[in-house]
């Protein structure tokens, strides 16, 4: 959901969008890399919160990262409010390395969830945790449902991509992601676009914003004209990256130095037009 700033309340104390035909029950939002709007609502609330539900690394805003320290005091906050630390995985999940953004970046939560890039391509989700949470489905007391859980296809999805997604295998990924960034940054400031790169294992954006997006109200200032342009720039010249900036592009294990060259190529061409 991306809800228009003026729906959501003032930025210093944010209220979630609701759809009209969903109870939300007790929600309370907090700004992304905000610890003391954290600290506030749970020295207010934090008896009455069971959890916190965080994308470790936003990826639904191309990219966002969290600031220095910033997940470590969230972690620190919920430990010192008993509030069970959720960090939703779905998007960086194995594509930000071997065993996601939580290793990754050195903060274990109390519950993981998972999806999308674990399957190879098939419909597959999973969650896991610290024992003491997850010993609440394994003795019953909370049931768990799902679609098609254990799914023979599925399951076989998954065992090969743990046999393929190797360490060395994701680096090797990565590194051709990592060159194309690094690259596309050259190109940035040789045409003085007003955007920059952003990368997290083997994904990758431009963001066309002159200072980094910390969160949601500084994505929604960045300058989408320019983001639909370059999408649709490089759509009529074969190159499909995720349109606008909700998302980013990923390189599989299949691509090559020279299918990141048709990227690369790709936007140069389209600042030289912008330039020209």
């Amino acid at each position: 959901m991306k809800p228009p700033l003026d729906e959501i309340g003032p930025a210093d104390a944010p209220i979630g969008e609701v759809p009209f035909d969903v109870e939300a029950g007790t929600v309370h939002v907090v700004a992304y890399n905000d610890l003391p709007m954290l600290e506030r609502i749970l020295s207010a609330h934090g008896s009455e919160i069971a959890a916190m539900v965080v994308e470790p690394v936003i990826e639904n805003l191309a990219i966002v990262l969290p600031d220095e320290g910033y997940l470590a005091g969230v972690r620190a906050l919920c430990d010192a409010h008993g509030v069970v630390l959720i960090f939703d995985e779905v998007k960086t999940g194995l594509t930000a390395g071997p065993a996601g953004a939580a290793q990754r970046l050195g903060v274990q939560p109390d519950l993981i969830t998972l999806a999308k890039s674990i399957g190879g391509g098939l419909p597959l989700a999973a969650f896991g945790g610290k024992r003491d949470i997850m010993e609440v489905v394994v003795d019953g007391r909370m049931a768990h449902f799902g679609t098609y859980n254990g799914s023979p296809l599925v399951m076989a999805a998954a065992r090969a991509v743990d046999e393929i997604c190797t360490p060395e295998a994701l680096a090797g990924a990565e590194a051709r992601n990592v060159a194309a960034l690094t690259t596309l940054a050259g190109v940035i400031e040789q045409y003085e676009l007003p955007a920059h790169t952003v990368g997290l294992g083997v994904k990758g954006c431009v963001t066309w914003s002159t200072t980094p997006v910390r969160n949601y109200r500084d994505y929604k200032a960045t300058d989408f004209g320019l983001a639909e342009l370059s999408w649709l720039w490089g759509v009529n010249r074969s190159v499909l990256t995720p349109p606008g900036l909700d998302e980013q592009w990923l390189v599989s294990l299949a691509h090559t130095d020279e299918d990141m060259a048709y990227l690369i190529d790709d936007f140069t061409a389209l600042a030289q037009a912008l330039r020209a």
